[in-house]
């Protein structure tokens, strides 16, 4: 029986597996993407992918929606201590001598009834408060210069596909992993990160 290599060899599965991006050079990169470094991907080719790979976006949490905001406004630690004393109030009118006097409900009722009207103003307005800001992120989509068909062309970065040569000028933020191929007088800020100015 001759001995094979072993189940879990990490060097048997890298040899089959090709270079990490960062790994190979810039024109194994262009080979790989199948682009050009002086005259971009062409439009079609850029279609292609964006078609296949997806937008160029981070994946976003489902919207909650106006039931489920409003069930989380009733879990706070305050509307539970709310909900705790109307409950206690129904509780000890409802076995006390006043039994069947329908004002000594009064205060539970009450309660109940203000903690349910906040709740639900509370949650419409976070729902709209919602809406509004995702209107306004779709307003202010950041673009970006990239090269298709030999020429430079501003894109909407949710746009920019593996392949794409990106052309940055002054102020432009980086709108995805990239390889630097060519720079003069590169300077970065990386305040958003450490959180410490240049």
């Amino acid at each position: 029986r001759k001995a094979g290599p072993a189940r879990g060899d990490s060097s048997v599965r890298l040899a089959a597996m090709e270079p990490e991006p960062h790994l190979q050079s810039a024109e194994e990169l262009e080979k790989t993407y199948n682009t050009n470094i002086a005259k971009g991907l062409t439009s079609k080719t850029a279609e292609e992918v964006l078609a296949r790979d997806g937008p160029n976006e981070l994946e976003k949490p489902p919207k909650p929606t106006l039931l489920m905001l409003f069930l989380l406004q009733l879990v706070g630690f305050v509307i539970c201590l709310l909900l705790v004393a109307a409950i206690a109030s129904v509780a000890v009118n409802a076995s006390g001598p006043g039994r069947e006097d329908p004002l000594s409900y009064v205060t539970g009722k009450a309660i109940f009834v203000i903690v349910l009207l906040n709740a639900g103003i509370a949650a419409w307005t976070e729902h709209k408060a919602g809406d509004a800001l995702e209107a306004l992120s779709k307003m202010t989509q950041a673009t970006i210069y990239v090269v298709r068909d030999g020429k430079e062309v501003r894109v909407d970065v949710p746009t920019v596909v593996c392949g794409d040569i990106v052309v940055f000028g002054t102020g432009d933020v980086v709108p995805a992993d990239m390889r630097l191929v060519e720079a003069d007088d590169v300077k970065v800020s990386e305040m958003a990160l450490t959180g410490e100015p240049d």
